[in-house]
């Protein structure tokens, strides 16, 4: 892994963090086959899917730390190596996200209302969304490294952030939908399933924080 990681830095100074980024979004598309699990009521499913999910996490958790560890001096790199740390970690956080969903919904077995299932679909969806546009995020930051941080890639790398922040807009409005949805039918709902409902939402509506953040992170970094 580490000379794979150190061949990557003489193309990119992103080249390992699009490795990682890879390996985050094999979290992230874990994420709708635990829903489906949940929605169909197989909690073996879940469980199982759950078990990857952490496995997956710890796999990001460990390139994560190798890139950290070998990371070249900023006077290499095109970019500061602290902006390059602190983008990691926000891309490693929506992988620490989604085991977060994986572990919430494994301690207990939780039957979703008919009610709830469209609004937590919707929700899923946009939570979803963010994270994915993430993965499409760093794939174009070779182009705009060619491009010396400007032109037209800029602008293109720059639209993405921005669609980013809508997605996460768009989430957050999902989410307390999502809650008010969970009020309406409070009496119909143990103190326990009420808890984990409303705590569903709230680390969905995180995942698309963090995703988010990394658009953020990165814009600050480039001054794009």
């Amino acid at each position: 892994m580490v000379r794979s990681i150190l061949g990557l830095f003489g193309k990119s100074p992103f080249g390992p963090l699009q490795e990682h980024m890879v390996k985050v979004n094999e979290c992230v598309d874990q994420v709708p086959l635990l829903f489906d699990a949940l929605l169909a009521e197989d909690n073996e499913a879940v469980h199982r899917i759950s078990g990857l999910l952490s496995g997956l996490e710890h796999e990001a958790d460990e390139l994560k730390n190798s890139i950290r560890a070998h990371l070249p001096n900023s006077i290499f790199l095109p970019v500061d190596r602290g902006d390059l740390l602190l983008l990691l970690g926000n891309q490693d956080a929506i992988a620490d996200q989604c085991e977060d969903l994986g572990i919430l919904l494994t301690m207990r077995d939780l039957k979703v209302p008919d009610t709830l299932r469209d609004p937590l679909r919707d929700l899923l969806e946009k939570a979803v969304s963010p994270a994915r546009e993430c993965n499409r995020l760093m794939d174009q930051l070779d182009e705009l490294v060619e491009a010396s941080f400007g032109g037209p890639e800029a602008e293109k790398v720059n639209g993405i952030i921005d669609n980013l922040g809508r997605l996460e807009h768009h989430c957050d409005r999902a989410q307390w939908q999502f809650a008010r949805d969970v009020f309406n039918i409070e009496g119909e709902l143990t103190a326990g399933e009420l808890w984990m409902f409303l705590k569903l939402g709230r680390t969905l509506g995180d995942l698309a924080n963090r995703a988010e953040s990394v658009g953020k992170r990165l814009q600050l970094m480039l001054r794009i």
